[in-house]
């Protein structure tokens, strides 16, 4: 029996049955895996606090024939500040969803990895604009896993642009000269267009330091759930109710 060490994160925990559980880790050795967790919902378990959503740390594994056995793990970083804080575990929430939703089953990209325990440090550390860092926090992982639109110039004849549309067929910036009516397609400004490769390059911990129009930000942030739901075909249970906290 050939077992593994790797470094993950929970994505999801699931009951098995009245003792165990279906967990999905996001690691840096194998990409996204299901593991059952034996004996991980008796209280007495060693497993237990391991195998909560958000858990960061060591998992011992080994692979059966279609799912692998978690054998032994240990914690690194819990994230548990975020369970006192509403607004912060729907937040915290969409972040790991996406991070599922994007990826493939044993498709290893170290980077997603990195930048999903920076955002989730930033989540629980820093008082950064929620919405700020889950828009930010979209376009790197979509530019990491090979989705990313083309902000720079007109998808159909690659001129350099400062405004246009946004189509998210299209995947990109439309020129006025190349532009025809479809769905699903957005005038962009040239305060938008700055703000949207602003968003494409800022490092994450320098967020705060940006200024941003909030309509801006909220017109950018419909254009890209929008684009985000059209190329994984599915909006998450937390998207949703994000957009219910901002009505409130």
């Amino acid at each position: 029996m050939a077992l593994i060490k790797v470094q993950g994160v929970v994505l999801k925990s699931m009951d098995l049955n009245d003792n165990d559980k279906i967990i999905t880790l996001y690691t840096d050795k194998l990409g996204k895996v299901k593991a059952v967790a034996h004996g991980a919902k008796k209280q007495s378990s060693k497993l237990m606090a391991s195998t909560q959503p958000f858990c960061f740390g060591e998992f011992l594994l080994y692979k059966g024939k279609s799912l692998y056995t978690l054998k032994e793990s240990s914690i690194n970083e819990s994230f548990q500040e975020l369970l006192l804080d509403f607004d912060k575990i729907i937040y915290g929430s969409y972040f790991i969803e996406l991070i599922d939703g994007i990826s493939e089953d044993e498709n290893k990209n170290v980077s997603l990895l990195a930048l999903l325990l920076k955002t989730l440090y930033i989540l629980k550390d820093t008082d950064t604009n929620l919405d700020l860092l889950k828009l930010t926090f979209n376009f790197k992982a979509i530019s990491l896993s090979g989705y990313m639109p083309n902000v720079k110039t007109c998808v159909r004849c690659k001129k350099d642009l400062d405004c246009g549309y946004f189509s998210i067929i299209q995947g990109g910036m439309i020129c006025s000269k190349c532009f025809t009516p479809e769905r699903d397609i957005y005038g962009i400004n040239k305060e938008t267009l700055t703000f949207l490769r602003i968003l494409k390059n800022i490092k994450l911990e320098d967020l705060r330091d940006i200024n941003y129009n909030k309509k801006t930000l909220l017109y950018v942030e419909t254009i890209m759930d929008n684009y985000l739901n059209y190329y994984i075909g599915a909006e998450f249970k937390s998207q949703m109710l994000i957009k219910k906290l901002k009505k409130k």
